[in-house]
């Protein structure tokens, strides 16, 4: 009897310890492509509205101001829902976890914080995921030169535009100019040019 019970006990413990040593991730997938959809829809549904509102009213109206406090608002939400799907997922629901294009939809709502300390939060995972091929490099790029200018440094990549004294697009400033087009065709960018013409900036 003494033997039998040995001889259960010591299977309780190896059993705790696989369990313990189980992924954590148990999230019902479907669900998570679900939750990942319906994110995705209602931002650009707000957002799309509040672009309506911004041409209607102008930026410095109270409904701009409403609306953009609204996008605030539900950006916040949405964020605490993707960390939720990060936690159940056990790391960022990519390609491999929720295919595309929703392996997007994390890496956009984490972007559109306006928390800082969110960037540099998630900016090693991002990268990470990429490195793996779970996300685009270019959203790596996108990221790393926001928390950047977070700080007042230079940007790497060159993406992070701003509206300048003149009232005009402009760039903030580049870390070493004369490499930009390499270092942005390493990460599946278009070359500066281009991407300063698409996006209306005069240089």
């Amino acid at each position: 009897m003494k033997t039998k019970f040995l001889s259960l006990l010591i299977l309780c413990l190896i059993n705790t310890s696989v369990w313990a040593q189980a992924p954590k991730s148990t999230a019902n997938l479907a669900d998570v492509r679900k939750k990942l959809t319906q994110l995705y829809d209602k931002d650009q549904k707000e957002r799309a509205a509040y672009d309506a509102i911004e041409r209607q009213y102008g930026w410095g109206a109270k409904e701009s101001q409403d609306a953009r406090q609204k996008i605030k608002d539900m950006d916040k939400e949405h964020l605490g829902e993707v960390e939720k799907i990060i936690a159940q997922v056990g790391g960022y629901p990519g390609k491999s976890v929720v295919g595309q294009p929703l392996d997007q939809v994390a890496f956009l709502i984490i972007q559109h914080s306006t928390d800082r300390t969110v960037h540099e939060k998630y900016l090693p995972m991002v990268t990470e995921a990429a490195q793996k091929g779970e996300l685009d490099k270019a959203g790596v790029a996108f990221l790393t030169d926001q928390v950047k200018v977070q700080k007042k440094e230079k940007q790497i990549y060159g993406t992070q535009i701003h509206i300048n004294n003149k009232g005009e697009k402009d760039v903030y400033p580049v870390e070493d100019e004369a490499n930009l087009d390499k270092r942005r065709k390493q990460m599946d960018l278009e070359p500066m040019a281009a991407y300063l013409a698409r996006m209306g900036v005069k240089k």
